[in-house]
């Protein structure tokens, strides 16, 4: 690529403004490394807009420069645009570049001070290939099995960031000065760790030591503390430990005892827990693995992957850590630290440092006060977190990526919203799988998986998140948007951020909302017809929606159709109850005379149970809802899968997986142009149950009815409207057996879903956002 000069060449000098991901992924010292082998002079160097660069050079070698940039940007980088200005040439340069002296080498200088931020960052990835070619090295002797190797291609970044531009400076590496060796890298502009801002080695960087559940130290030498743990694990015991975006709480995964002592301290009963594999070798008689999920376990963000379970093999994870489950939850190694401490045939359970429902713990102190008595032993590490992560969860559906959490290794990666205006709006999401969102122009940064709102550390999680976003893009916004249910936390957080900063607030409709955000991820503007199927949701009539079909136009919407309405016997509590619900159905399709099998049922259901249906063979009012989720509660239950919510949607979780892997028959539903009712599917599968058919059929069978049913709507309202853009969204959509059963049955020209962001209420602040700017055109 080397350009000499010669006296009929023409000299230009390009000012050039590179935007998008392009801080703290290695692109800096990309610049350099091509401006010199062209024999460019000039700069480069970090700042609030991006990374700037002057280049002086012939025509054809700023030519070449610019296409070798965007050839070999790095492979977490982004470029969203280039510009060029052309400058006055600096005439002390203009000599022959073919053996440049050193002040008038190509240099990467200081990021200038007091610039406004408009730029982004990476997300936290896997080692690359080279570093963990050179963590697994024997003759590498700075870097063996060193457990914060790292260089310009990978590592840490979001979690350890202050605030930008990004040096290291301004992150928590800054606790930790440069050795000789590790300096000389980062100046050495032939090497993959120049300008690695978290640079380190076991001389200089971070280490990990050993401590009791007491916090008194019990090992610092990094090697025999690892030796430990492994050992410890082993034994049944379990331990904390630090990673990179907070604390995990592991333990031998085929261990049955020691699994069910973790749910018993974390107060964690029924919820599926998360495994990391020491390798793939480990999951091929566990799991099938289908070359599409391949391709997300082993990618830069390393999500949790649910992945189908193999039947009848030898070789299981304990029963208690996925009870009732199909499918499995697994992770690769996706720190050094992992990939070191795990052995090849590992499989350990992996979860959040937390007791359920909190936030993940990632301060030190915190996690040794809260976690003394669910961990026996701590393996922590001397490197701050400045921004906790909890792990995402994905799935792959007929090759389709589904986000269920967007949280470490994408946040805070932007999402393109081209829809969208330059001025800055802070949406709240849902007090469920809250996470907000804020815009920079065009682009949309989604805060990271927050959790539910339900405890008070949450709400100060949030707050804090907000604040740190707010800083670390120096962004400023300049309206609210909340979901316009009053009552949750979010949206009374939302009113008194838009109070103390004099700002306006919208309210957006939740079922809206969800549509909104495929509609944003896809550049929809409409119409098309929207299916929002969730739990429930403040709807315009006073009842709780959840099935929907809506016609949405820009930032309108007019609904059209949606799912049959039945009452919520003692409202909040029939979510959290489905029994409720479902002794509705009972007495709406037997009346008194109830078959045997719900005659037992009854006998399971809570104390007071009477008094209910007493009160549902009155005159008494109850809530109406047409939410598709109850729909799904209230089936498992009838189905005996469940009378009491032990986590989010766990009934409805539990029916979807006793369906897979069966088709089941399409049974009678209604529909009269505004009302699907599938009343009678429902009391078709319980005389079907009632005379002893097989469940995982009845339950299959549900599936296939409401896709075909969807499919039915659709077509008449697509019709009638002359729309033929769908979308769909909402928590509903998460059920792979749904989402399959409606693949095959579609035949309308394009399905629209989520692949950015969960279609459950993790995505729905990119919604509201996106509704508020559509509203401002």
């Amino acid at each position: 690529m080397e350009n000499r000069l010669d006296e009929t060449q023409t000299i230009e000098r390009w000012g050039i403004r590179f935007t998008g991901i392009v801080q703290g992924v290695g692109f800096r010292p990309l610049v350099s490394v091509l401006a010199h082998q062209l024999a460019l002079s000039g700069f480069v160097y970090n700042d609030g807009h991006g990374v700037y660069v002057e280049a002086q050079g012939t025509v054809e070698a700023l030519d070449l420069f610019l296409d070798a940039v965007k050839v070999e940007s790095p492979r977490l980088a982004r470029i969203t645009s280039v510009n060029i200005t052309k400058m006055d040439i600096h005439m002390d340069d203009c000599i022959d570049r073919s053996q440049p002296s050193p002040e008038e080498a190509f240099v990467i200088k200081p990021s200038p001070k007091g610039m406004k931020v408009k730029t982004f960052i990476s997300a936290d990835t896997a080692p690359c290939e080279d570093c963990y070619k050179e963590l697994h090295d024997a003759n590498e002797q700075r870097r063996h099995e060193y457990s914060f190797i790292n260089c310009t291609h990978c590592g840490p970044r979001y979690t350890i960031i202050k605030a930008m531009p990004y040096d290291r400076e301004r992150t928590t590496m800054n606790d930790f000065p440069m050795c000789p060796d590790c300096e000389r890298e980062y100046e050495d502009i032939e090497g993959r760790r120049y300008h690695a801002e978290p640079n380190a080695c076991h001389v200089c960087g971070p280490q990990y030591q050993l401590l009791d559940a007491h916090g008194t130290v019990v090992e610092t030498d990094e090697v025999k503390a690892f030796a430990q743990v492994r050992h410890m694990i082993a034994d049944g015991y379990i331990v904390a430990i630090k990673g990179i975006g907070g604390y995990h709480l592991a333990c031998d995964a085929f261990n049955e005892t020691v699994v069910q002592r973790l749910r018993e301290r974390k107060q964690r009963p029924m919820k599926p827990l998360a495994m990391m594999a020491g390798s793939l070798e480990i999951l091929d008689d566990i799991v099938t693995i289908s070359d599409a999920e391949l391709d997300v376990l082993i990618s830069p963000a390393r999500p949790i992957v649910l992945l189908q379970s193999k039947p009848e093999v030898p070789s299981v994870p304990a029963p208690s850590v996925a009870p009732g489950c199909q499918s499995y939850g697994i992770m690769l190694p996706y720190t050094p630290m992992h990939m070191v401490l795990l052995p090849k045939d590992a499989l350990w359970v992996m979860t959040s440092g937390n007791h359920s429902g909190e936030p993940v713990l990632y301060k030190d102190v915190e996690a040794l006060e809260q976690l003394s008595t669910v961990a026996d032993y701590f393996l922590t590490h001397n490197r701050q977190i400045w921004s906790p992560v909890d792990d995402s969860v994905v799935a792959v559906c007929d090759k389709h990526i589904l986000q269920y959490r967007r949280s470490r290794g994408f946040v805070p990666e932007p999402i393109h919203c081209s829809g969208l205006l330059n001025n800055t709006m802070l949406a709240m999401g849902s007090d469920l799988k809250n996470a907000f969102a804020m815009n920079q122009d065009q682009e949309v940064l989604m805060g990271p998986h927050i959790g539910d709102l339900e405890h008070s550390s949450t709400h100060e999680t949030l707050e804090k998140t907000i604040t740190h976003y707010e800083k670390l893009f120096d962004a400023t916004p300049t309206e609210i948007v909340v979901d316009a249910h009053s009552q949750y936390f979010s949206s009374r957080l939302g009113y008194a951020y838009g109070e103390r900063h004099n700002i306006p607030v919208l309210e957006v409709q939740h079922h809206h909302a969800h549509i909104a955000s495929v509609m944003a991820e896809h550049n929809l503007q409409g119409p098309l017809l929207g299916i929002c199927f969730d739990g429930t949701g403040y709807g315009d009539d006073g009842t709780l929606w959840g099935g929907e079909f809506l016609i949405c136009q820009q930032g309108g919407y007019k609904r059209v159709a949606h799912l049959q309405t039945a009452p919520l016997p003692g409202g909040e509590k029939a979510v959290r109850e489905p029994w409720r619900q479902a002794l509705w159905y009972v007495r709406q399709h037997y009346g008194t005379d109830i078959p045997a099998v719900y005659k037992k049922w009854l006998h399971t259901l809570p104390e007071g149970w009477e008094l209910l249906d007493q009160a549902l063979n009155s005159d008494m009012v109850f809530s109406l809802s047409s939410g598709a989720g109850r729909l799904f509660d209230a089936l498992g239950c009838l189905l005996g899968l469940g009378n009491i919510h032990a986590y989010d949607a766990h009934i409805a979780m539990a029916l979807e997986q006793v369906a897979l892997g069966q088709r089941g028959n399409v049974r009678e539903f209604n529909y009269d142009g505004t009302t699907l009712d599938l009343t009678p599917t429902i009391f078709s599968l319980m005389d079907e149950y009632a005379a002893g058919a097989d469940v995982s059929a009845l339950a299959a069978s549900f599936h296939r009815t409401l896709a075909i049913a969807i499919c039915e709507v659709s077509s008449d309202i697509c019709s009638r409207y002359n729309i033929d853009q769908v979308a769909i969204s909402g928590g509903v959509f998460q059920n792979r057996q749904l989402l399959q059963e409606l693949h095959r049955t579609w035949h309308r020209s394009k399905l629209y879903m989520n692949e950015k962001v969960p279609c459950n209420d993790g995505g729905l602040a990119l919604g509201q956002l996106w509704i508020a700017h559509q509203l401002k055109k």
